[in-house]
């Protein structure tokens, strides 16, 4: 009886001995798991890079307008107009390194509300042309043939730059977003008193290539369109590639 009991004793023992030890293992397991968790981050660090251009490449658009109340006529004075612009333009930048092309065409109606009702009065016509040259000292000469030339408007003056160059900023811009993702997650790594493992995945958010346009003010219709000779004063803007990127980076 007595040896019963002492077995019975030793086994309880044992038992809550084998139990303690599972207990302490799992949880120290769980320690582990907790302390790897708290010691390891997964985050996401946006990162931008911009690129400033010097354009290379100038547009000034002109556009005519005429108005008359026979279509035909308008079309007739609209098309004359401009064949003895290009050919004006054509004679004073002989010399020059230009480019010259027709723009948007439109015919619109032209209606008078103030009786009440619409009353058809005639019609206008617009025609864009285009003057695009590498050389940006010449973009003021060319607003000031154009305007002698008889183009009544300047809807503005674009500036751009060529494919290799957008593409050299685009790829330099793409570097500069990294290195400032990575300066990011560096810095909040520090922050946590952890370090700044490895890049997990990178993600291309978007890329913005945003010409400048200068718009010279539109001469109004019946102004005079003889100037001095003196090259309109333009100055060309900056043209910026901008680059947003995204990393997932590992911190421990």
């Amino acid at each position: 009886m007595i040896f019963l009991l002492l077995s019975i004793s030793i086994s309880t023992v044992i038992a809550r001995s084998i139990q303690a030890n599972k207990a302490y293992q799992i949880e120290s397991y769980s320690n582990l798991k907790h302390e790897d968790h708290h010691h390891k981050f997964k985050i996401k660090v946006p990162g931008t890079g911009i690129v400033q251009l010097e354009p290379s490449i100038g547009t000034v658009i002109f556009a005519i307008e005429i108005q008359d109340k026979n279509a035909n006529v308008a079309l007739e004075n609209a098309n004359t107009l401009v064949t003895k612009a290009v050919d004006e333009i054509k004679y004073s930048l002989f010399r020059d390194d230009y480019t010259i092309q027709t723009g948007i065409f439109q015919l619109s109606l032209r209606y008078d509300y103030t009786s009440g009702t619409q009353q058809l009065i005639g019609y206008s016509v617009t025609n864009q042309l285009y003057v695009t040259t590498k050389d940006l000292q010449l973009i003021g000469k060319i607003i000031t043939v154009g305007v002698n030339a008889g183009l009544n408007r300047i809807d503005g003056v674009n500036y751009s730059n060529n494919q290799d160059e957008m593409v050299k900023a685009n790829n330099e811009a793409i570097k500069l977003a990294i290195q400032d993702a990575e300066r990011k997650a560096k810095q909040i790594a520090e922050s946590l008193k952890l370090e700044f493992s490895e890049i997990l995945h990178f993600k291309y958010l978007d890329n913005y290539n945003n010409p400048v346009t200068d718009v010279y003010g539109p001469k109004a219709a019946g102004m005079a369109t003889k100037s001095s000779g003196t090259p309109t004063p333009i100055f060309a803007a900056k043209n910026n590639v901008r680059v947003d990127i995204e990393l997932k980076v590992l911190l421990k």
